[in-house]
């Protein structure tokens, strides 16, 4: 397939545009659905694309790119990744991030004996009035109007053993390079929107949503100009292939909030370029506790 990239993607016609989805269709795992061209925009970029259905999850077609991705300086002594140049091949993203550690789990199918334990905590929780209690890394439930809803953790021991089960043969996950090129979009600016802190982040940040997760959507929980949405938040990462193994991007589990960094700290590792330097001292099940993901097919 030709890797088109942007500037040719974005001379097509809409006829042609609908020529290669059906060209690109015939090169992914089965179970992929045709839906339709859809046009996304956000921070003055836009893109008319292809919009996918595999299983329950939506897809979008984002053509190459060679394209500037680091930054030069460290910003405010946070690390980030060096400046480069990237060839970024045409690939089909899952739009919505997963969790990689908590899954949703049938109340019904939970074992009476087994799970006595969280079946107690169940109907304690569902005479109480909080929206959410967690038991660390074992299970968590959520109430949704009248009904509640139970998470379990996953049990995997490795990344090589949570990959295996799952990421179907077809699906991978994207690069750093790919995955700093899907979030920005391709902007060189410190953020997805600029060099600052967006106002509207600020003001989830004092409204206590940063914590609870309850308020409206904000800047980065829109779809970007690919079509993508991201958490933007900072208790959470994006796991990502690295040469020498996985990295976390978009976040750093909420550290530097957690530290009293205040909301200019709390949110840069939300940056683009932005790595966690104290990763390294995670081991799986700690990392995967806070971590999302996405599926992506490279063409």
């Amino acid at each position: 397939m030709e890797a088109w990239n942007r500037a040719t993607w974005g001379q097509l016609t809409n006829e042609e545009k609908k020529h290669r989805m059906q060209e690109v269709i015939k090169q992914l795992p089965a179970g992929f659905i045709w839906l339709r061209l859809e046009r996304f925009e956000r921070y003055g970029q836009s893109i008319e694309t292809g919009v996918f259905r595999y299983e329950d999850s939506e897809y979008v077609y984002v053509p190459g790119d060679t394209v500037t991705l680091g930054r030069a300086e460290a910003h405010m002594y946070a690390e980030m990744s060096p400046v480069r140049e990237a060839v970024i091949g045409p690939v089909l993203v899952q739009r919505h991030p997963i969790s990689a550690g908590w899954y949703e789990y049938a109340v019904e199918e939970l074992d009476p004996e087994e799970d006595r334990d969280i079946l107690e905590a169940i109907e304690e929780f569902r005479q109480g009035p909080h929206t959410s209690y967690e038991y660390s890394q074992y299970f968590r439930l959520e109430r949704e109007g009248e009904q509640i809803v139970v998470f379990l953790f996953d049990d995997s021991e490795s990344f090589e053993e949570w990959y295996e089960s799952e990421l179907p043969e077809g699906f991978t996950l994207p690069t750093e390079d790919e995955w700093e090129y899907l979030y920005s979009a391709g902007a060189r600016t410190l953020f997805p929107w600029g060099e600052e802190i967006d106002e509207s982040i600020r003001l989830r940040h004092v409204s206590g949503s940063a914590e609870t997760g309850n308020s409206g959507l904000y800047p980065l929980e829109l779809p970007n100009a690919f079509g993508l949405l991201f958490p933007g938040d900072p208790y959470k990462k994006e796991l990502v292939l690295t040469p020498d193994g996985i990295t976390g991007k978009g976040g750093d589990g909420g550290c530097n909030l957690h530290g009293g960094q205040g909301v200019a700290l709390g949110y840069l590792p939300t940056a683009t370029a932005f790595r966690d330097p104290y990763e390294a001292e995670l081991d799986w099940p700690d990392l995967m506790d806070c971590l999302v993901y996405r599926r992506i097919v490279r063409l």
